[in-house]
């Protein structure tokens, strides 16, 4: 634990090499906040994509559309926790990105369909504003520019491929959906990371703001299901198990936070800095979206019919959803602190243990189980005060 404080040698250097403090730190603005929402839409349009073919291709076009989404918001969130972007012209453009995205969130639940082509132009013109404005951004600055160039295929052969993607019919589309997903994420590892900078504090709190809206998202999702037969009951009861759940998973993520995770991003190198932040956050936070976009499918209908057992996607999608947040948060820990939060282990597999209760009981019993499951992690944790991170002792 206590090494997981100090400033780390990866070999790559020795303390003259080490981050210097970040002046610069700076908490996440209102344009950041502005332009994320138009993305967690987009997120949340993937739910609607799967609502619409609830059967495991759809599952897997909402995967594909997911990680094109996470990883176009990822680009966008590296460039921007360097640079706050001052100034009209930078603005201006963020605003064209938002734009764009807007469109691909519009065309998302019919991207694999009849608008394939119009998601895939909008979604081609967020990476090209991205590129320019990644372009004035490392002007002056030889080796951010020269990181940057090495990076700028990968940013932009992904929806390339998509556009071309927009001509096939199944399964063509999807096996190009699919090089394009390997070609995005494979992206940083191919080039590496050297050259590019992390601000701590800023990447930090905009992933923990993205989680913090997904969830949101997911409640939005709640009251779709329950607006046609609210004053039942049962639907009643369904939504404040719903709500239970997803403030179970927000004290997964934010109970023992505290800025930890901060503290082991400025504890380390600059190297490894930037590794550490593709790890921990460009990757490992996918699933933790993932989770939240599942049980938002899965709650939509556990909360429309309260009463009656979920069929098998369904029931996958919500307790799968809630195990998937967790495996996901575990991991996260792991790589972030080398420790494993074998709490949230247990509660993901407690979650995935329900998916044969939604099966075969009402709605509501799997509801009920999984806020069981959540209770009992956070009463744990509570109680025994699991170190997850380097902890403030306040």
């Amino acid at each position: 634990m206590g090494e997981e404080h100090r400033m780390r040698d990866d070999g790559l250097g020795n303390a003259d090499e080490q981050a210097a403090e970040d002046t610069a730190d700076r908490s996440v603005g209102t344009l950041e906040l502005f332009f994320d929402l138009v993305f967690v839409y987009a997120m949340s349009q993937v739910t609607v994509l799967m609502l619409a073919d609830i059967s495991w291709a759809g599952f897997g076009r909402g995967i594909l559309a997911l990680a094109a989404v996470w990883w176009a918001w990822a680009c966008y969130a590296w460039l921007t926790n360097t640079s706050d972007h001052d100034g009209p012209g930078p603005r201006l453009l963020l605003f064209l990105a938002m734009a764009a995205m807007l469109m691909a969130a519009v065309a998302l639940p019919q991207a694999f369909g009849a608008r394939a082509l119009v998601f895939a132009l909008a979604f081609l013109a967020v990476r090209l504003i991205h590129v320019v404005l990644l372009a004035l951004d490392v002007r002056g600055e030889a080796d951010v520019g020269s990181a940057a160039l090495r990076l700028v295929p990968t940013l932009l052969a992904g929806p390339a491929v998509l556009v071309a993607a927009a001509f096939f019919d199944t399964p063509e589309r999807e096996l190009l959906w699919i090089v394009a997903a390997v070609m995005d994420l494979s992206g940083p590892v191919l080039v590496g990371t050297t050259g590019w900078s992390v601000t701590p504090a800023y990447f930090v709190e905009r992933h923990g703001l993205i989680i913090i809206i997904a969830l949101g998202e997911a409640i939005v999702g709640v009251g779709a299901g329950a607006e046609a037969d609210l004053p039942r009951p049962s639907v009643v009861t369904a939504v404040l198990l719903a709500v239970l759940i997803a403030a179970g998973l927000w004290w997964s993520y934010f109970g023992y936070l505290r800025g930890g995770a901060e503290r082991r991003l400025r504890g380390t190198t600059d190297r490894e800095r930037s590794r550490l932040a593709r790890d921990s956050y460009s990757y490992l936070h996918l699933p933790l979206v993932a989770g939240v976009v599942f049980f938002a499918l899965g709650v939509h209908e556990a909360v429309a019919a309260p009463g009656e057992p979920l069929h098998l996607l369904p029931a996958v999608a919500l307790a799968g959803g809630v195990a998937m947040f967790y495996v996901g948060d575990v991991a996260y820990r792991w790589r972030d602190h080398h420790q494993l939060a074998t709490g949230r282990l247990v509660a993901a597999v407690g979650a995935a243990s329900l998916i044969p209760v939604a099966v075969v009981a009402p709605a509501s019993a799997a509801l009920a189980g999984l806020t069981l499951v959540c209770l009992l992690h956070t009463s744990w944790e509570l109680w025994h005060h699991p170190a997850i991170g380097p902890v403030d002792d306040s």
